[in-house]
């Protein structure tokens, strides 16, 4: 007969977060897929989706259900319960196996910062909307097709261009890399807020995911990110 251990190593390494909750939602075990997820939804949110979900009797319910949580989307969900102690929830990543970022055609060496310049200038009104910047100027000029990214950035503008306030920051994702052809990349994060929150919208992650940017909401405001490519 298998050690408890073993399943508990399978799902330790499972690329799909789970979680296990007693029955008044507190956090009882999770694997690491899950510990990444609580930076972009609480614990107690998950607790709901599974009360919410959970199968009439004891036993185990499968229901497929498109979820977004930070960059990571999920396709179903299995919430599971065999007594009135525990509930566990599993999330089913779904994982876009096409998207090769070393397939960036046309891209050019560019300061990013002239093109947030060149979109800030296009989209807000300085009459309506105070600006504030906060830029890691030791970012180098990148490798990027730079309409595309002008028309990423436009759209994102837009969002906010009505506020009263907005704030962009610019710098170096620390401790995290893309690997593109074996070789390590850096990673270019920017993010815009404003003094109301945003949800961000299909054309934005459309245009995103054209321009190889990954892209996502969170409490309210929407970050970027992509590789440093020199």
């Amino acid at each position: 007969m298998y050690d408890n251990n073993f399943y508990k190593s399978f799902i330790s390494e499972s690329i799909n977060p789970f979680v296990l909750f007693d029955n008044n939602g507190k956090l009882i075990d999770f694997n690491y897929e899950a510990e990444i997820l609580f930076n972009y939804v609480k614990p107690n949110i998950l607790f709901e989706l599974a009360l919410a979900n959970s199968p009439h009797n004891f036993g185990f319910e499968r229901k497929y259900i498109n979820l977004k949580y930070g960059k990571s989307k999920f396709y179903a969900i299995v919430v599971g319960y065999i007594d009135d102690e525990y509930i566990g929830i599993e999330l089913y990543k779904q994982v876009n196996i096409e998207k090769d970022i070393a397939k960036i055609h046309d891209i050019e060496l560019v300061n990013i910062f002239s093109l947030i310049e060149i979109s800030k200038s296009t989209n807000f009104n300085l009459d309506i909307t105070t600006i504030e910047e906060i830029y890691d100027t030791s970012i180098p000029e990148t490798k990027v097709n730079i309409n595309d990214f002008l028309l990423t950035l436009n759209e994102c503008f837009l969002l906010f261009k009505d506020q009263t306030s907005f704030k962009i920051k610019l710098n170096l994702k620390v401790g995290k890399y893309e690997v593109i052809d074996g070789k390590k990349h850096n990673i270019i994060e920017i993010e815009c807020s404003g003094n109301q929150k945003v949800d961000l919208t299909p054309r934005l992650e459309k245009q995103a995911l054209k321009s190889h940017i990954n892209i996502f909401e969170l409490n309210g405001y929407i970050k970027m990110e992509f590789p440093m490519i020199l």
